[in-house]
């Protein structure tokens, strides 16, 4: 399967530092974007972890083969950063990551924490991934009014990332692809300034990969980008 691929960061207008990274490998078709955890120590240390050990990556002939050793890549990533809290007496250095993995006839997608992953297919918009926060936790327990997990200010806080535990479980899932699909990946710079629909409609532009992630990073600037502001966006060209 044929695609075009485009990365994009940037540290927003707000943050001193970006501590968001991400991966455009074409080659070995693999994407991922990682977002160090806010307010956290050593979020760039966390998210440029997560990148490295999937760059390391060498894929295998066969998908199933793949997916181990990406999992096997985000697990040492996970005990080289419960290493460094340690080394550094720091409570916790974490990092989200969103996966995208071309398996042929379609894509497989796996997430810690609330970097997203989108599909954009016959003109319609489909979140891949749930984010691992408070707020989903609270849904699932069925005692909380959607006002109240609006409400909570803990609803955001992150309940799985590589970093925060001995044991990181990633979640997976995957998607029937055509040709002209788009995927995106981002941070959650991304979604504090755009609507589910605006995303949309950045997809769904004309043009190469590159402008319509230029597209949605210069959108959430021009919105003030309270955070950092990472995309990597693929299109199945067939």
């Amino acid at each position: 399967m044929l695609t075009s691929s485009h990365g994009r960061s940037d540290r927003g207008t707000v943050r001193s530092h970006n501590e968001d990274a991400f991966l455009d490998d074409p080659t070995n078709r693999l994407w991922a974007v990682a977002d160090g955890m806010g307010g956290h120590a050593a979020g760039d240390v966390a998210s440029k972890a997560v990148v490295r050990h999937l760059t390391a990556v060498v894929r295998p002939p066969l998908t199933a083969d793949y997916l181990d050793r990406i999992d096997d890549a985000l697990a040492a990533a996970n005990a080289e950063l419960l290493d460094y809290a340690r080394a550094h007496q720091l409570q916790l250095v974490g990092s989200t990551a969103a996966v995208l993995v071309d398996a042929g006839h379609y894509m497989l997608c796996g997430w810690a924490g609330d970097s997203r992953v989108y599909q954009h297919a016959g003109g319609g918009l489909r979140m891949l991934t749930v984010d691992h926060n408070q707020a989903r936790e609270m849904r699932a327990a069925g005692t909380f009014t959607d006002t109240q997990i609006e409400s909570s200010p803990q609803s955001a806080a992150l309940v799985r990332a590589v970093g925060a535990e001995k044991e990181l479980i990633v979640e997976w899932t995957l998607a029937d692809v055509a040709p002209h699909d788009l995927f995106l990946l981002c941070s959650d710079g991304v979604t504090k300034e755009m609507t589910d629909a605006e995303i949309a409609g950045a997809l769904a532009q004309p043009g190469p990969v590159e402008d319509i992630a230029a597209t949605l990073v210069q959108t959430c600037l021009e919105r003030g980008a309270r955070d950092n502001i990472t995309v990597v966006v693929v299109r199945i060209d067939g």
